[in-house]
């Protein structure tokens, strides 16, 4: 027996409230679609009519309304069959329960539709296309609509609400980021040999929402090795050369069993081109709910659009962010920096070299797209000097919604680990010229 995917009493019960009581209209988010009965739908449109003309919504406007716009009437005539739906409303207090069941029933057919549908599909981008109806079949109704006062008091809930915003799991740049954010993408760049990689784990190891990484550079075995040693503190050196103690396979087995707790998806196929990104990323979010997606690296994807390089880079980007947008969740986006950056004179300070949005490959078009930029720095593979091993940079160059400045981090290369570091004190003397600057912060607003 087919299940019923509608219910005309909770349909008739919403249409009767709203002509019972018009400021009930505001407590239905509803469109006409979502009913499943023609004349419902029609119904539906006519009320909202009404609204725009500011008129009164009662089963006479309706009725005048209907015929105005020549709406085939029912057997019985307009005008009876409004009266009857008020007659049928013995109360207004549960409207928005009838509203909603009247949603989810929408959403249900609908999505046996594009269930459907999606049966038959050969062609990648309409399976993309019907997989995104799908994901957003779920999303709330947004009313683009509403007064100065009401947009206020909203931010309230975003400062009380930490559900918006995912920590980086570093103390200093959460207090002055506040961590990341829903619709952005993030670009995190570096030279070769900085930890890219190692940081975007170390971000996902931390991470209390679902996870999914894209990793075209590294494939699964490697990603599972950098995560143990990030995780339990096991030397990366050992597990390659297999050369392990027997407290080290234990903590093998710690990460591993702590591995089966944390909701993070990997993708390594090498070199994917931005059609699969965004249909894996898609997959994940429908089945698996994921909060935060990365992706390693940027140059490494391929299927942009453009016969030069940078306008292919240029069209995955801008693909990226209104994926970051569609999907609501943030995007971290790992990316090369120029090889040109190495000419520079490391100076004083030893951050000479420290990488800004200019250094990007095909910086312009990257850092239009981007709403945070950050890049990677480790002095001490550059320079030989003792108080600068075990320290990197985090320089947050590029940020749409507030403060810009560099962090001074931990870094421990044997276990691949990146840490706060609270404060930087040499062992030894040194001159004001010779100590590394670890914190700088200032406010830019985006």
């Amino acid at each position: 027996m087919t299940q019923r995917v509608y219910s005309l009493e909770s349909e008739e019960a919403v249409l009767g409230a709203v002509m019972v009581d018009g400021s009930c209209l505001t407590k239905c988010n509803l469109a006409a679609e979502d009913f499943f009965r023609p004349m419902h739908q029609s119904i539906w449109r006519a009320i909202n009519q009404l609204n725009v003309s500011r008129e009164t919504i009662d089963p006479v406007s309706l009725t005048e309304q209907l015929e105005r716009d020549d709406v085939p009437a029912p057997k019985k005539g307009w005008l009876e069959a409004l009266v009857h739906m008020v007659q049928q409303t013995a109360s207004t207090a549960n409207v928005e329960t009838y509203a909603n069941t009247v949603r989810q029933y929408s959403i249900q057919r609908r999505a046996i539709s594009i269930g459907k549908q999606l049966v038959d599909l050969q062609n990648i981008e309409e399976v993309d296309r019907h997989i995104r109806d799908l994901i957003n079949l779920t999303a709330s109704r947004k009313s683009y609509s509403c007064s100065l006062a009401e947009a206020m008091s909203s931010v309230i809930d975003l400062i009380d609400s930490s559900t918006n915003r995912i920590s980086t799991g570093f103390k200093d740049i959460d207090s002055a980021m506040g961590g990341f954010f829903e619709d952005d993408l993030i670009v995190v760049a570096g030279r070769p040999a900085m930890g890219k990689t190692a940081f975007m784990l170390n971000l996902a190891l931390s991470s209390s929402k679902p996870t999914g990484i894209i990793t075209g550079e590294q494939g699964r075995d490697q990603v599972g090795m950098r995560c143990i040693a990030i995780d339990q503190e096991v030397s990366l050196h050992h597990m390659r050369t297999g050369n392990l103690g027997d407290d080290e396979w234990f903590r093998i087995n710690q990460a591993i069993g702590a591995a089966k707790s944390k909701s993070i998806y990997l993708y390594d196929k090498p070199a994917p081109t931005i059609e699969e990104v965004i249909q894996r990323a898609r997959q994940w979010k429908y089945e698996n709910d994921i909060g935060i997606l990365m992706i390693d690296y940027l140059q490494k994807l391929r299927g942009g659009e453009g016969r030069e390089f940078r306008l292919q880079i240029g069209d995955i980007t801008s693909r990226l962010k209104n994926l970051a947008r569609d999907m609501k969740i943030p995007i971290i986006l790992l990316a090369q920096i120029s090889r040109d950056i190495e000419k520079r004179p490391m100076g004083s300070d030893f951050l000479g070299r420290m990488p800004y949005p200019a250094d990007l490959a095909e910086s312009a078009i990257i850092e239009n797209e981007a709403d945070v930029i950050m890049t990677l720095y480790r002095p001490e593979v550059y320079v030989d000097v003792p108080q600068l091993k075990g320290m990197a940079y985090v320089n947050t160059c590029k940020n749409r919604h507030g403060p810009t400045g560099y962090q001074a981090v931990s870094w421990r290369g044997e276990y691949l680990k990146f840490g706060d570091l609270a404060a930087f004190e040499p062992d030894f003397e040194t001159t004001a010229a010779e100590k590394p600057t670890t914190d700088k912060w200032h406010y830019t607003p985006g």
